[in-house]
């Protein structure tokens, strides 16, 4: 029996999950990140969080799994696009890594913006909106604010490469399907880009090596060993980023099918055949090899859930709480559409396909006769609205859709996913792994490692039971006039 580690460095935890190869997990361990916040709209946390921590989560993982370590193929490393880490000389950090949601870079990115004539060039080359998100907008600003933490920087990581270098102990490097949120990569051709590195006033020298995602970056090293047990013979795999992985763990193999991911945030994505320029979306370079992932970005989605729902536990005089699950009890009891009850979900601002920072949510059509089963169903109605929102303009530019496959913690709610098909009127599937960013990351390392022959042999070995979801035409026809209201709402 061989088995799978993937290892996700990502900004709300640091996680490891172990799979078998036919894709079960079998054992996992997890931290939660701290987030320091000096100033308002800041978002950091200390070095060792990617250089130390991934060890021991390794470690703890194994331990808890009871898996033979000689029988470990591969460590496939996934994490967060966009968060940076200052790197000095000596191989140690010389800075906090800054989240790639840290806000403080704005002015930077106009900056950015001023000396390539514009941000639509920005996007052109890279396929990302010019905002303060991209690593080039914290760089710029480390350079501009922080100068001391910029002049003791030989190198400026991004989660995947600081990982990397933890686990084989030597070199920096990170794959392609994160460059275009480092902000200084082209698009088309996966290198650095001249014009966008004089620009910033970055050195390619700078930043991690660019390679191919599925690329072997080595073994694990001694150090590495000796803090876990893994044998110095295990590969090291970059496997992409956390968005490129959990397209394959949610078993999208090529055209024609669409991801729908609910966590905090919301993405609705789709594997292209060749790269797409819309100032509405993002594209960065697939997992899978030859593709290209198109995206729209819903700034809040769970989010807006979470949100209710604790604020319905604030107010309960007894100090009981309401689960999710309490949750989505209540709103099975309404009926589709709320009863005319309509929330725009953006609590975060809007994401595609407005991208409007300074968007609100919106309570639209509230009466007396509206219940708490009305207001949470909305919630559900509304993410779902604005996920078609988004889904609509992806679509312009792929073959007809046939089948939405929904993951994340969102997915856990089968009342979401029917209301999710209800409202775009498509088939969906909800894999039997919700944790589909380290399953894509482990099959793109068992990839690497000649577990299996390609990527489709990999999703189709992993592929177990799924719950389907099929459109109601009644609620369907509901949900026409619904969306038609949401778009109005939230346009306006």
């Amino acid at each position: 029996m061989s088995y799978l580690v993937a290892l996700d460095a990502g900004a709300s935890e640091v996680k490891v999950s172990i799979f078998d190869r036919a894709g079960a997990e079998v054992a996992n361990a997890r931290r939660d990140c701290p987030s320091e916040a000096p100033q308002p709209g800041w978002a950091e946390c200390p070095p060792e969080v990617l250089t130390r921590w991934p060890l021991d989560v390794l470690r703890e993982a194994l331990e808890t799994s009871g898996v033979p370590l000689d029988e470990v193929a591969a460590v496939g490393v996934t994490g967060s696009r966009a968060t940076v880490l200052p790197v000095g000389r000596d191989g140690e950090p010389c800075g906090s890594a800054i989240f790639w949601y840290d806000r403080r870079a704005s002015g930077a990115a106009d900056e950015l913006g001023l000396r390539l004539d514009g941000p639509d060039r920005f996007q052109q080359l890279t396929g990302i909106p010019l905002d303060a998100t991209p690593s080039v907008a914290k760089i710029m600003w480390l350079r501009r604010h922080q100068s001391r933490i910029f002049d003791a920087a030989a190198l400026f990581a991004i989660p995947q490469s600081a990982v990397l270098n933890a686990l084989t102990g030597s070199g920096w490097s990170c794959d392609a399907s994160y460059g275009s949120y480092v902000g200084l990569m082209d698009l088309e051709t996966r290198r650095w880009n001249d014009e966008l590195l004089a620009a910033s006033g970055i050195s390619a020298a700078a930043l991690p090596e660019l390679v191919a995602p599925g690329t072997v970056t080595g073994t694990i090293g001694a150090t590495a060993a000796a803090a876990t047990g893994l044998p110095r013979s295990v590969k090291v795999v970059a496997s992409g980023s956390d968005s490129a992985c959990f397209k394959i763990g949610a078993g999208i193999e090529g055209t024609g099918v669409a991801s729908i991911y609910i966590g905090t945030a919301g993405v609705v994505g789709v594997i292209t055949n060749r790269p797409v320029r819309d100032p509405r979306l993002t594209c960065c370079p697939s997992a899978l090899p030859g593709y290209w992932d198109t995206e729209g970005l819903l700034l809040s989605a769970g989010s807006a859930y979470r949100w209710l729902r604790d604020l319905l536990n604030v107010a309960r005089p007894d100090g009981g709480t309401r689960s999710f699950g309490d949750l989505d009890a209540l709103a099975a009891e309404a009926p589709p559409g709320s009863d005319g009850l309509l929330v725009v979900p953006h609590l975060a601002g809007s994401g595609t396909p407005l991208w409007r920072a300074d968007a609100s949510g919106v309570v639209s059509g509230l009466r007396l006769s509206h219940s708490l089963s009305s207001l949470a169903r909305a919630v559900l109605e509304g993410v779902a609205y604005a996920q078609r929102h988004a889904l609509d303009a992806v679509a312009e530019h792929v073959s007809p859709l046939s089948r939405l496959r929904f993951t994340g913690g969102g997915a856990a709610s089968a009342l979401w996913a029917q209301i999710i098909a209800d409202v775009t009127g498509i088939p969906v599937s909800v894999p039997a792994s919700r944790e589909s960013t380290a399953l894509g990351a482990a099959l793109i390392a068992g990839v690497a490692a000649g577990i299996y022959s390609d990527h489709r042999c990999a999703i189709a070995a992993a592929a177990g039971p799924e719950r389907q979801f099929q459109p109601d035409a009644v609620a369907h026809e509901t949900y026409v006039a619904g969306y038609r209201s949401y778009v109005e709402v939230a346009e306006r």
